[in-house]
């Protein structure tokens, strides 16, 4: 497993019981993190085994110790001598200029690396041969001692390496996948990825969700339907005015046409004709809430909660009816967040639309025939070979940090309940996310991942068909309350208008379609 993803994974979810987990959508969380767990326990004995060896080596020889790193910091110059002559030949091939701004410092350095390395290399055999009368055999002996503690140090990491191997011709397709670890957190975080309420930390209230695509939403006054000027002028009365066109209570209240639309997009719910249904499409009542206004460390919000944030829609809750497609066999994830609100004599309509792209090419070597064939095992050797100078550059941080991460997290989770106000609680990433070619834009925005032109067509295909049928039934509902639709027909066929043909993904926005006129009518739902 990678070092990065294992390690953000522990330590920003699993080492964090006083946090709610990010939903789980297309995936189970807990096999991950379980996997992950013994990950961790594989890389620390690498790392203690490693260090181990350099101390009792150092105890026994400090200079052959310097002799070996020596030898390991050549390995590290090798590789980097190779990228550098690999990117000025790439250049002459392509007939493009040499950047000499950028690749004369790597030169320097990498000339300057290979003089410190082997000025270290003689002092330390040097050192080691002392002043004794044999020098040959002393040289002889001291260079031989150094190889063996090189080769001893390589072979840690390269062992580590086909374990790794091992064990991910394991999890190939069609093999019975099981967990390594099983324990009181696991399970307390299996439960909280599937809970209706979404606990967020900082300004992502879809966390886990993906990169926002479009959002978009109006407020409708809700008025009475005005009398046409050949009925005014039959019953010789004045037009009425804005003021006595609206009602005096509320002709319904949120929770209603929440229902209805609900029960409307269930319509959508495979098991009926393919022409009915679109596939892989879900619809459910969902709490987004800040992790810096929660009460208890709980991923369920009661019914009669929810009642009251539906009724209260200015509370740090946000309720959302959640409709969400499951493309590609899970990888690809297309939501779209209902959010409905009557407040101020007026009805309030937004959309969210977010994509969860597939897991990154890197994480899916399992899916592939060149992950677990022979010459993979070759690769395994060769990345221990050459993360040996990395590694061991890292040892000492990783077991530190994996020590402050196990103190820290070993927090009971029934103790966890005990929360102070003002603290954020929310979940700070999510590992699918993390999992997906993700990027973030100005360190705040994430930047979506689809693989090819199909995956962005079917994001958008979704997001049409989810809009139109809940502004066809959002209009049902009106027309069945005698409220006048006129103001509303014309902004939903604005913002169908405009999304019909724009696309928000990768970071850009390509106008396709119309952005005006009177090419689209809203019309109600069909039976």
């Amino acid at each position: 497993m990678d070092d990065d993803f294992r390690q953000a994974s522990l330590r920003k979810v699993y080492y964090q019981p006083k946090r709610l987990v990010a939903p789980s959508f297309g995936f189970d969380l807990v096999p991950v993190l379980s996997h992950s767990l013994r990950a961790r326990n594989g890389a620390l004995l690498r790392d203690g085994a490693v260090l181990l060896t350099l101390l009792v080596a150092v105890i026994v020889s400090a200079a052959t110790v310097v002799v070996a790193l020596a030898i390991v910091v050549g390995v590290q110059l090798a590789k980097s001598t190779y990228r550098l002559a690999r990117d000025i030949v790439r250049d002459l091939r392509n007939g493009t200029r040499v950047h000499t701004a950028t690749l004369l410092p790597r030169a320097i350095l990498l000339a300057i690396g290979w003089s410190v390395s082997w000025f270290v290399f003689g002092a330390g055999l040097a050192f080691a041969m002392g002043d004794g009368d044999d020098l040959d055999s002393l040289s002889t002996g001291s260079l031989n001692s150094a190889l063996g503690l090189a080769f001893l140090v390589f072979l840690v990491p390269v062992a580590h390496a086909l374990w790794t191997q091992s064990q991910l011709s394991r999890l190939t397709p069609g093999s019975t996948v099981t967990m390594p670890h099983r324990n009181e957190r696991l399970d307390e975080i299996g439960r909280q990825q599937r809970g209706n309420t979404a606990v967020y930390s900082g300004f992502r209230p879809f966390v886990g969700s993906g990169p926002v695509v479009e959002t978009d939403g109006f407020a409708l006054r809700l008025v009475r339907p005005e009398r046409s000027f050949t009925e005014a002028l039959t019953r010789h009365a004045a037009a009425p005015t804005e003021q006595q066109r609206e009602f005096a209570e509320p002709p319904f209240q949120a929770y209603e046409i929440i229902g209805y639309l609900r029960g409307h997009l269930a319509g959508l719910v495979p098991e009926r004709r393919a022409e009915e249904q679109i596939s892989g499409f879900s619809v459910e009542d969902r709490i987004c809430l800040a992790g810096t206004e929660v009460s208890q460390l709980s991923p369920e919000t009661p019914p009669e909660v929810m009642a009251a944030v539906v009724q209260h829609p200015t509370t740090p809750a946000r309720h959302y009816l959640t409709c969400q497609v499951f493309g590609w066999g899970g990888q690809l994830v297309t939501t779209v967040y209902v959010h409905i609100a009557v407040q101020g004599r007026s009805l309030y309509l937004e959309m969210t639309t977010t994509a969860l792209p597939p897991c990154a090419e890197r994480y899916r070597i399992v899916d592939t025939a060149e992950g677990t064939e022979g010459m993979a095992w070759l690769r395994a050797v060769k990345r221990g070979l050459l993360d040996t100078p990395r590694i061991i550059g890292r040892a000492p941080a990783n077991l530190v940090g994996a020590l402050i991460n196990i103190v820290a997290g070993s927090g009971n989770v029934v103790g966890s309940r005990m929360l102070a106000r003002g603290f954020d609680y929310g979940a700070q990433l999510s590992v699918r996310e993390l999992g997906s070619e993700l990027v973030f834009r100005n360190g705040t925005e994430l930047a979506d991942g689809v693989r090819n032109l199909v995956q962005v067509q079917d994001v958008a295909r979704y997001q049409r068909l989810i809009e139109r049928r809940v502004f066809a039934a959002v209009l049902d509902f009106l027309d069945d309350r005698d409220i006048d639709t006129t103001e509303y027909r014309a902004r939903a066929a604005s913002i169908l208008n405009i999304s019909g043909g724009v696309n928000n993904l990768a970071g850009t926005s390509t106008f396709t379609g119309p952005v005006a006129g009177n090419d689209v009518n809203i019309q109600g739902a069909q039976p």
